[in-house]
């Protein structure tokens, strides 16, 4: 796909986040419209969307494969994680953020962004893919990246009991992820009326996250006092590095066609959103994890389209 092509796709999508940005400007809406539309997307319309993308595109006979692909993006991630550690080390990144640059190095927003730019670039064939990339993800993020945010906080860093774990991890996204693989392993249908409801719903999540992404745009700033280095390095890692190292796994392994495109397009997507909430529930450097959420969003515009002409 060439430059151009992919830019148009993503400026597109781009057009879409201006409602967001145009809901907070007017304040056409309340406050509490921010809050709520996260957990409209979690909630509602993601769920039905996984479910129905998996049961309509693979079927058991392709599951096989299409699971031991999940080795793929976790070698990626972990390779990511090593190397952010050791360019951390190499350019003495703070320690108060360190846990929140690891995090924001290694793991991308595959779900609020990585969905709608997956379906944008390759169609539904590559959603089943993209949900791969996000189990691997959220189960990165979930234990190793959120623990290493929390020790930000504190001199004893908070225990990951096994609870927190599995009710972080089975989220309703994961569930109707889950849900989906099963119904397609053992051939179950539900009937049309259902699957047509569940698509209605369900095509409510790329333009509610992308409004949602606009909203949080909205209220960040960036002046030329904010780059620091510690900023840059881990968005180069998250826009940069990453994808090259993803790249270099999906070479290694073989992968071809559809699967390898979107594993390197979800590995060059902007850091994961929920890091800023992290930090800034936890009083980590939150001026830090709303910046490189912000700056890896809006660098992305130009870094997809390029990854995605290279691959």
């Amino acid at each position: 796909m060439g430059f151009l092509q992919c830019l148009s796709a993503v400026c597109s999508l781009g057009l879409v986040c201006l409602a967001g940005l145009a809901i907070v400007k007017t304040r056409l809406l309340p406050e509490s419209f921010k809050t709520a539309l996260p957990k409209l997307v979690t909630y509602v319309a993601l769920p039905p969307y996984l479910f129905h993308s998996i049961v309509t595109t693979m079927d058991s006979s392709e599951l096989a494969g299409f699971l031991a692909g999940t080795f793929v993006p976790f070698a990626s991630i972990f390779l990511s994680f090593a190397t952010a550690w050791a360019l951390g080390k190499m350019f003495h990144v703070k320690h108060f953020h360190s846990g929140l640059y690891l995090s924001s190095f290694s793991t991308s927003s595959a779900i609020f962004i990585g969905i709608p730019i997956c379906e944008a670039l390759c169609g539904t064939e590559g959603i089943p893919y993209a949900l791969l990339y996000y189990f691997a993800n959220a189960t990165f993020f979930w234990t190793i990246g959120s623990y290493l945010i929390i020790r930000d906080g504190s001199t004893k860093a908070e225990r990951i009991t096994v609870r927190k774990f599995f009710r972080n991890l089975l989220s309703p996204p994961f569930l109707g992820f889950f849900a989906g693989l099963l119904f397609a392993l053992f051939g179950w249908r539900l009937p049309e009326f259902c699957m047509r409801a569940l698509h209605t719903v369900g095509q409510l999540t790329t333009p509610l996250s992308l409004i949602f992404i606009g909203i949080s745009l909205a209220d960040m700033r960036l002046t030329r006092e904010c780059l620091s280095r510690d900023l840059l390095l881990a968005s180069a890692g998250r826009l940069v590095i990453s994808p090259l190292i993803m790249a270099a796994v999906v070479a290694l392994c073989g992968v071809k066609g559809v699967m390898g495109t979107i594993f390197i397009l979800q590995s060059a997507l902007p850091a994961v959103m929920q890091a800023a909430i992290l930090s800034a529930n936890y009083k980590t450097d939150p001026e830090f994890g709303t910046l490189i959420v912000s700056l890896t969003t809006l660098l992305s515009i130009l870094t997809v389209p390029l990854v995605m002409s290279l691959v």
